[in-house]
């Protein structure tokens, strides 16, 4: 398990760590000077709605490691909010390791619950300003073969661009549900499971549980928009359309909720077991200002859980659909006879 949660752990870093997001962006070396035609140039003619497909996912959480699928919705409400919607689930049982585990090996007789995560939330742009900034947008043309490419087109170009900074202040809600191995924590915390009439539950029992939690967060983002486009002389037209947020919050749950567990028909409480209510957590998300896109995000952190395990990190691969959402009609003009 650590040693899944590392390596999760490093893909965030590269995410998070590339300077390329926030900096601005200085010109590679070219290998001849290209000219150029601005055909636009404006970060706040956005579209205004996004719809995210995650066909993987993977989180290294202690509390349960799992991998599957998710889905996501943007909204971008007059510059001044922005909504979004998230979901995921594990795949199949196989990708839901604690449940496999559980099923596999568990002695008592709780059914064990599907890997589930659930959260809505909105952004308050408390500040939204355009400043001069620099782009850097990749050329290319289709007229030239690969080795002509190689030897004669530069990575890139540098122009200079507005560059939107959103400082925003974020607010939502979460839930999630999971399996896990209750073993673990009660060796940990030196816990026992107890039943009504007094009887201890043995630590010897493979003893494996559903863990849920209900929660708000609220936190700050910083975004960076680009969006130009310019056609270098003899080259196709290239662009820089890059949305990237990085955010973090803090994370406060009125629930978290372990369940009995039920060995022979006997129930043995575990209102001993300790869990953690607070909770924070980091991450970048990074989309593009197209009809259809690759978008990706990564965050870690502690989720409120069990007491010790809420550590976690994860990271996304997807793509999305995006619209303005605006509706044309025919319109004609009626000529008066005379």
């Amino acid at each position: 398990m650590k040693k899944n949660i590392f390596w999760i752990s490093l893909i965030f870093i590269s995410f998070g760590t590339c300077p390329s997001l926030f900096a601005q962006q200085s010109a590679a070396p070219s290998k001849s000077d290209i000219e150029y035609d601005a055909v636009y140039d404006d970060p706040y003619d956005i579209n205004k709605l996004w719809l995210h497909f995650y066909p993987m996912y993977a989180d290294g959480f202690v509390t349960n490691f799992n991998v599957g699928y998710g889905g996501q919705a943007n909204y971008y409400l007059k510059d001044k909010f922005d909504f979004r919607l998230h979901m995921r689930k594990t795949y199949t049982r196989g990708t839901d390791f604690s449940r496999t585990n559980g099923e596999k090996s568990s002695t008592v007789d709780n059914p064990l619950e599907i890997y589930k995560h659930f959260e809505g939330g909105a952004t308050y742009h408390f500040k939204d300003n355009g400043d001069a900034g620099e782009s850097k947008i990749v050329v290319y043309t289709k007229r030239f073969s690969a080795n002509k490419w190689a030897s004669t087109v530069p990575e890139h170009i540098a122009v200079p661009s507005k560059v939107r900074k959103i400082t925003g202040i974020r607010l939502g809600g979460m839930y999630w549900g999971s399996s896990t191995n209750l073993n673990e924590a009660l060796i940990k915390q030196n816990k026992f499971l107890v039943s009504a009439a007094g009887d201890t539950l043995s630590k010897t029992e493979k003893i494996y549980g559903n863990v849920s939690s209900a929660a708000i967060y609220v936190g700050g983002s910083m975004s960076r928009i680009r969006n130009v486009v310019v056609k270098p002389k003899k080259y196709d037209l290239a662009m820089n359309d890059l949305m990237v947020t990085m955010y973090g919050d803090i994370i406060v749950a009125p629930m978290v909720q372990v369940d009995n567990i039920v060995k022979n028909k006997t129930l043995y409480t575990t209102d001993h077991i300790k869990t953690r209510m607070l909770g924070f957590r980091a991450g970048v998300e990074g989309m593009f200002n197209r009809d259809f896109a690759w978008t990706y995000g990564a965050e870690f952190g502690y989720k409120p859980s069990i007491q010790s395990r809420g550590f976690y990190a994860t990271v996304k691969v997807g793509f999305s659909f995006a619209s303005r959402l605006q509706q044309q009609r025919q319109s004609y003009q009626m000529e008066k006879k005379e």
